[in-house]
């Protein structure tokens, strides 16, 4: 009998390698959830919520600052030499 994760915050949650089979994950909250080797077969996603959770979208976003940053002074540096 297939599983019903509807409308449900599964964030974070580890779905590794469970069979899935037929899942309903509609309208749930699937951020930062592990599917890795799961079979999702005939799984229902419509309107879920995916992608990354906030505080990864921050720092990564601070890091790419921080490159773009370091890659200006290299610059900076390399035309004044």
């Amino acid at each position: 009998m297939p599983q019903d994760f509807s409308g449900q915050n599964l964030r974070g949650r580890n779905f590794n390698g469970q069979d899935l089979t037929g899942a309903n994950f509609s309208h749930a909250d699937i951020r930062g959830a592990n599917f890795s080797n799961a079979i999702l077969i005939g799984a229902n996603f419509s309107q879920a919520t995916a992608g990354m959770q906030r505080r990864w979208a921050i720092v990564l976003v601070i890091f790419a600052l921080f490159l773009a940053i370091i890659a200006g002074w290299f610059s900076f540096f390399t035309g004044i030499v």
